[in-house]
């Protein structure tokens, strides 16, 4: 009998599967990778990406990337970076274990700051990229940038005030409730305390030991005498120590009504504010221009770097700690997934070294460019040292003739610090309009600088552009400028010369934001040598007409506070004396029993 080691039959299908299995990987593994990694790329960066080509080399274990769109999650008309190529060269070993290890890649035809062809799709839904976008725009609203108020002058005739929309009124009426508490407290305090009783008793006492001889009350007399004495001084003593307690009792509660009365000041110079703004006056501080003419720009800036801060935080986290994501869908129990990073093992994504060395010989963006990227990876702890980058540029007659990137994102540990810096010289400014104004700013060519830096929940930013080549336009369909439009128009349409420097500095929380710039002091002079003396007329009507309606309110809360406070100091004194007088004649009716000895002579007992 022939023993047929092949089953032929069978093994002609089994050839056509692997051959069928085979036509689809290499149909659709690439272009089903490539919409893979527009999925996740999207998801993980908050805004859309877009790859043109994508090819597979795995003999070579690299991959290809080609026609690469990363869109400006601020700007979606615009993408954030293009690229034409991108060649990953990647770990085999990490790979084997579902791990993305880069040990190197190259870039080629990079590009910024290129319109669109058509806007990015918004990225919605609940991942942490589109929560990190809302919350920073949140962020930057917190930032009180004001207007520049140019109202014509003779618009300055009245004002109209409500006194429920005065901060003062508000707080005078919080604060006249507080002082009705503080004295009702006060009150059940002073009756709790009971001096009155214990000196009354007291001095029953000491007037009863005043018409005694102790020659004639014998030794167990005097004994009595002196031991109903010595209980009297531990009772006027325990009151004093009561009366102690309510004495800083009353010098808090005094001191709060005192901070809640400097607090009405405090009120009073908001509300000349917000009546100020009401008229619309023109602003002749400095600062304050600077914040109108330059803020939103600034904090454009800011919040930008701010939300990839916050992606590195958040993709980048410290230690060890596990890794909770939500499981594939399932119709039941979906579930979660946790990662638990092993100490000296391949991190989940790990760029070990990225070079990117490329020179592009004409046009408006020719020059030689260099960056270098050292470990870019989902576990610092695991790699062991901080995410490095750098980014050099040196292309003088094109149109970013310098460019000087450097960042450090330090996540190996709790305490996290990010930094970034960026210099860029002789770069094509982008324009933009001034706020509350008809007019519209093109920098030119110039220099802009940003630094940004993270410790922990404290930030410092610093931002500044500075330009020789400064062009002004005016919108025409805002219609026709006021005076003092106009004369703000003269003012900055004269001058070809820009220096803004903004800061950001306190908290994540807590921002501060200061802006300076060339031309506040121009303008401020030019309005306070044209319109000051109306402003200052109009200024001193909001005023009068501000304290007209607080004084009637604020003045007779004073008096209640002060009241409360001269009643309170004068009732405590009044009870340390009276402890005090009492206490003093016990002293001398107990010396007296004692024969002058000390007050606190104990008689021997004697045994009858």
């Amino acid at each position: 009998m022939r023993i047929k080691i092949f089953r032929w039959k069978a093994v002609g299908p089994l050839l056509l599967l692997f051959a069928l299995i085979a036509a689809l990987v290499i149909l659709f593994a690439e272009p089903v990778a490539r919409q893979t990694t527009e999925e996740v790329s999207t998801e993980l960066l908050g805004t859309q990406v877009d790859v043109g080509r994508l090819d597979l080399l795995p003999r070579e274990a690299s991959v290809d990337l080609g026609a690469l769109q990363v869109a400006d999650p601020f700007e979606p008309r615009k993408n954030l970076i293009e690229a034409d190529r991108i060649l990953l060269k990647l770990n085999p070993q990490a790979l084997a274990e579902k791990k993305l290890v880069v040990e190197r890649f190259a870039l080629q035809g990079m590009r910024f700051g290129k319109l669109r062809k058509t806007p990015a799709r918004p990225v919605t839904g609940d991942g942490f990229a589109p929560k990190a976008l809302r919350a920073v725009r949140q962020w930057s609203r917190q930032f009180d940038v004001p207007l520049l108020q140019l109202t014509p002058l003779d618009t300055i005739k009245s004002l109209v005030l409500n006194p429920t929309q005065l901060g003062t009124v508000q707080a005078a009426q919080g604060l006249a409730a507080r002082t009705d508490s503080t004295r009702r407290a006060l009150e059940q305090s002073f009756m709790a305390l009971d001096v009155r009783g214990t000196v009354d008793t007291a001095r029953a006492l000491a007037d009863r030991l005043a018409g005694t001889d102790p020659r004639k009350l014998g030794l167990d007399g005097t004994r009595q005498a002196i031991q109903s004495v010595q209980q009297t001084l531990q009772q006027l003593d325990q009151a004093q120590r009561r009366l102690s307690g309510l004495r800083q009792n009353v010098g808090r509660g005094v001191k709060l009504l005192g901070t809640g009365v400097q607090g009405l000041d405090e009120a009073r110079k908001r509300d000349y504010a917000f009546a100020r703004s009401l008229l619309k006056l023109p602003s002749f501080s400095a600062p304050d221009i600077g914040n109108a003419l330059f803020g939103t720009v600034s904090v454009d800036r800011f919040q930008q770097a701010l939300y990839w801060a916050e992606l590195a935080r958040h993709y980048m986290p410290p230690g060890l700690l596990p890794r909770k994501d939500a499981g594939p869908d399932r119709l039941r129990a979906a579930g979660s997934t946790v990662r638990f990073p092993k100490a000296r093992n391949w991190p989940t994504f790990l760029v070990r070294v990225g070079q990117v060395d490329f020179t592009i010989a004409d046009g408006p963006l020719k020059g030689a460019y260099a960056a270098n990227v050292q470990g870019l990876t989902s576990a610092p702890a695991l790699y062991g040292k901080p995410m490095i980058v750098t980014a050099r540029r040196n292309a003088p007659g094109s149109v970013i003739a310098g460019l000087d990137v450097g960042a450090v994102v330090d996540h190996r540990a709790a305490d996290v610090r990010d930094s970034v810096s960026a210099r860029l010289r002789g770069v094509r400014l982008p324009s933009f309009d001034i706020p509350g104004l008809p007019f519209r700013i093109a920098p030119g060519t110039g220099a802009a600088n940003l630094t940004f830096a993270l410790r922990g929940d404290r930030l410092l930013g610093r931002w500044s552009i500075a330009s020789n080549e400064v062009a002004w336009a005016r919108d025409s369909a805002a219609g026709r400028p006021n005076d003092l439009e106009q004369l703000v128009w003269r003012v900055v349409s004269g001058l070809k010369q820009l220096d803004v420097k903004a800061q950001v500095s306190g908290t994540v929380r807590a921002p501060r934001l200061s802006v300076r710039s060339n031309l506040d002091d121009a303008i401020a002079r030019r309005l306070r040598a044209v319109v000051g003396e109306e402003v200052a007329k109009a200024e001193a009507m909001v005023r009068a007409k501000v304290d007209s309606i607080v004084v009637g309110r604020v003045e007779p809360v004073k008096q209640r506070i002060a009241a409360v406070q001269t009643d309170a100091t004068k009732r405590v004194a009044d009870e340390q004396a009276r402890l005090d007088q009492v206490e003093a004649d016990l002293q001398a009716e107990l010396k007296r029993l004692t024969g002058g000895l000390a007050p606190d002579f104990k008689l021997p007992k004697i045994k009858l």
